[in-house]
């Protein structure tokens, strides 16, 4: 492969050394410093070390696995090279796939089937992000290490956010507040601070959300953006060293009179291995026609309804659903979506009930 470029590879070829590097415990720092991939990865700006173009690519390729759209390919080649969380202690790619085998009731050879079509589409996606990358455009998000952070930029690598849960509360179409508890690990000395971002898309105008804290931090500052956020500076009592780990939780107020469009949508700005919780409580009242999730998506793809009964929510009779998501990827779509009726814009009478949530949330004509 000397003198090509990932870009220039066939998928096969691509492939081919994406199989390599699941074998064993999967894919590592170490294997890929040595794999041929890592050499053919575009200048990048700055000097960057042997070490973090390795990281680098890491970081592209479990990206690729997780934006697979079919569940079983994308399941195989997460499990093929070690980076789905449920048996990391396996030394072998046979075991892994064995140990998805008996979880799934499948014969080994068809989680096999799935391994090799998933690395397919891996190769597919890995080609053409690295031709995005080869513009130049990009590469920051995936340098470790690199420079002195923005103090408003809320996804500095200072620290990692391990768990983020959030909860909307409707009155109505409208919502009135959001409930946001975090965890936070420190990877770097002083941090004593955490920023806060919040837009509300319906009504971006000035004064719309304002923050409180809640639990463990105290509002420092906080300035509105000409881009329509509200930026916050939450600070902790104490300043944090590496691997301390605090929990806190604050609260965006919703002033407004504009109706919620049917959707809660997340996109990390960087792979994360958290667990991203999303809960809405509607309005008993005001209660929508069928509620679903997306999990790793294009943006497009956010409102389309799911092919598959899994992706279907069902909210509680008082109108509350939650969804907890796993390993996402930079870029990536992941939320709840719902539907209004068609026929209403506000509270639903008594005498004429619109929707009983029990049995219609689910596809449309179930």
């Amino acid at each position: 492969m000397t003198g090509d470029t990932i870009t220039q590879l066939t998928v096969e070829t691509i492939r081919a050394e994406l199989v390599a590097l699941s074998a064993g415990p999967g894919l590592n720092v170490e294997k890929l410093r040595s794999s041929p991939l890592v050499r053919l990865l575009p200048a990048a700006p700055g000097e960057w070390s042997d070490d973090q173009r390795a990281a680098a690519l890491q970081n592209i390729i479990a990206e690729c696995c997780h934006a697979i759209p079919q569940e079983k390919l994308r399941t195989g080649a997460q499990i093929g090279f070690n980076i789905d969380g449920e048996n990391p202690d396996e030394p072998s790619l046979t075991a892994r796939i064995d140990a998805l085998a008996r979880r799934r009731g499948r014969h080994e050879r068809t989680v096999r089937e799935w391994f090799y079509r998933g690395t397919v589409e891996a190769a597919l996606l890995l080609r053409q992000r690295v031709a995005e990358l080869g513009t130049g455009a990009g590469w920051q998000d995936y340098l470790t290490g690199s420079g002195a952070p923005d103090p408003l930029d809320a996804s500095r690598p200072r620290f990692l956010l391990d768990r983020a849960e959030l909860l909307v509360r409707l009155s109505g179409r409208i919502p009135t507040e959001v409930l946001i508890f975090r965890s936070l690990v420190a990877l770097d000395e002083g941090v004593d601070h955490y920023v806060a971002t919040a837009r509300y898309h319906s009504d971006p105008r000035p004064g719309v959300i304002s923050v409180e804290a809640l639990a463990n931090c105290a509002v420092r500052r906080s300035t509105f953006a000409p881009n329509g956020y509200e930026v916050t500076e939450l600070e902790f009592s104490t300043a944090l060293s590496p691997g301390d780990r605090i929990s806190f939780a604050y609260r965006l107020r919703v002033h407004t009179d504009r109706e919620m469009a049917p959707v809660l949508n997340y996109v990390p700005k960087a792979q994360q291995n958290s667990r991203h919780i999303l809960q809405l409580q509607f309005d008993p009242t005001a209660p929508p026609v069928r509620v679903w999730y997306f999990n790793g998506v294009l943006g497009p793809e956010t409102r389309l309804h799911p092919e598959d009964e899994e992706h279907w929510l069902v909210p509680s009779s008082l109108g509350y659903v939650r969804k907890d998501f796993v390993e996402l990827s930079r870029g990536l779509h992941y939320g709840v979506a719902w539907d209004w009726p068609r026929n209403s814009h506000g509270p639903v009478t008594r005498e004429r009930p619109d929707h009983d949530f029990r049995p219609a949330a689910g596809p449309p004509g179930s």
